[in-house]
């Protein structure tokens, strides 16, 4: 897959990788380097600072959400938001302990600027995207739940990185129920 990318696609793939593996601060332009077989220079070329290369990532996984968005646009609420929790189920099932959102949040209070407002950008996207299904799925009678779009948005998008953390020492049937209660959380009207 990563034989098609340029050198910097490669990079910001790679970063990402180790930043949903290890975390933002254990992450070094070493371990990049040395998996690509270049210098760190190279990556010093595209991404003067970690902090660049930081916003790139979170720029990358924000445009893969935006992708993944597209693809399920016509289906419906439903299926829609358990798009979202298929993407954490890919990232648990890679040993991916977390998702690029779980580890700005863990590193917030130490992130350059710049990443800071990027993450908040990226989980408002989430967040409203999230409110604006959870609205119509209610509208339209595919959900029934008592709590406002709003705070059940914020419920899932505090719940899906922290799950995905905990499972690294709770094990693949504690994400599972986790992801099972998300689901039920909406109430699906039978069909």
């Amino acid at each position: 897959m990563l034989r098609s990318l340029t050198t910097r696609d490669k990079i910001i793939e790679l970063g990402r990788d180790f930043v949903q593996k290890l975390g933002y601060h254990a992450f070094k332009y070493q371990l990049i380097s040395k998996e690509l077989n270049i210098k760190n220079a190279a990556i010093h070329h595209y991404f003067p600072a970690k902090e660049d290369l930081g916003v790139a990532i979170i720029e990358k996984d924000l445009a893969d959400f935006q992708w993944m968005v597209r693809s399920v646009g016509e289906k419906s609420a439903f299926e829609r938001v358990n798009a979202l929790i298929d993407v954490y189920r890919t990232y648990q099932q890679e040993s991916k302990n977390l998702c690029v959102i779980g580890a700005c949040i863990s590193a917030y209070v130490e992130m350059p600027e710049k990443m800071t407002i990027a993450s908040k950008n990226y989980q408002d996207t989430i967040y409203n995207w999230l409110v604006a299904n959870f609205k119509q799925g209610l509208d339209n009678g595919e959900f029934h739940f008592t709590d406002t779009p709003e705070d059940l948005a914020a419920l899932w998008l505090a719940t899906l990185p922290g799950a995905l953390q905990a499972s690294k020492a709770r094990g693949k049937g504690y994400f599972d129920q986790v992801m099972s209660q998300l689901s039920g959380s909406l109430q699906v009207a039978a069909q």
